[in-house]
């Protein structure tokens, strides 16, 4: 473990962080946790989430006890870990955008070949890459607010048609609510139009229609003939190559 450290320190010291990521490496290696001041952007909780905590602790407690000062440190801990998941997700968004800056250079499908190389599916990383620019295009003043907010309605929020200054007055207006109550705001905000709806039910449609098929022939794998089976084979050919 103490080569580790070792090796670990050393590579921090070579990277244009040098004092607080060495710092950081340092006082991981002798078991204590770094300061996050000047490292990552921390966000105080909201009300409702420190009072989640507090009836956590309370729930779990195993003795009659003051709990302050464990709120106190989890509420702490639970800051920095928003901190760094939101940090995370920012630097993941901008090598994201970087690549497809460089792979929109080649041919069809060259950005999706590395999403699936990278991340093994395409869906996660064109979130952060949304999420990402979302966060570009927000004054730097609002900035906090987006990595306070839901992340996955953050996501919505990027994905959405409409009025930059809408989406903006929802970050400025955020105050700590649930992912379903700004999820809720979102699509009333910014409805789908006509055609996106009836393509969400046709979509949702097929997917049921498939389940349905699946389960049947689970169910009674050796009512269909070899002629049958083949049949089915060419079809699901089809299909693939149909959604690609």
């Amino acid at each position: 473990m103490a080569n580790v450290n070792s090796i670990l320190t050393q590579r921090v010291k070579n990277s244009p962080h040098t004092s607080k990521m060495a710092a950081m490496a340092k006082q991981s290696a002798t078991g204590n946790l770094t300061s996050f001041s000047g490292v990552f952007s921390v966000a105080e909780l909201s009300d409702k989430e420190k009072g989640s905590l507090e009836n956590l602790l309370k729930e779990y407690e195993q003795e009659s006890r003051d709990i302050q000062a464990d709120l106190q440190l989890l509420i702490s801990l639970t800051s920095e870990v928003k901190a760094i998941n939101n940090q995370a997700a920012i630097l993941h968004g901008e090598r994201i955008k970087k690549a497809h800056q460089v792979l929109i250079r080649y041919r069809d499908g060259a950005f999706t070949a590395w999403l699936m190389a990278a991340y093994g599916n395409r869906q996660t990383p064109y979130n952060l890459m949304q999420y990402y620019e979302f966060y570009e295009t927000m004054p730097k003043n609002l900035r906090p607010q987006i990595e306070w907010m839901p992340r996955q309605a953050v996501y919505v929020l990027a994905s959405r048609n409409g009025s930059i200054e809408k989406k903006q007055s929802i970050v400025e207006n955020y105050q700590g609510e649930t992912k379903a109550e700004v999820l809720t705001l979102i699509r009333q905000t910014f409805p789908l139009d006509y055609k996106d709806k009836r393509q969400q039910k046709v979509g949702k449609g097929f997917i049921q229609n498939l389940e349905r098929l699946y389960t049947q022939i689970k169910q009674a794998p050796g009512e269909l003939n070899a002629s049958q089976r083949e049949q089915v084979q060419t079809l699901l050919q089809q299909i693939q190559q149909l959604i690609g």
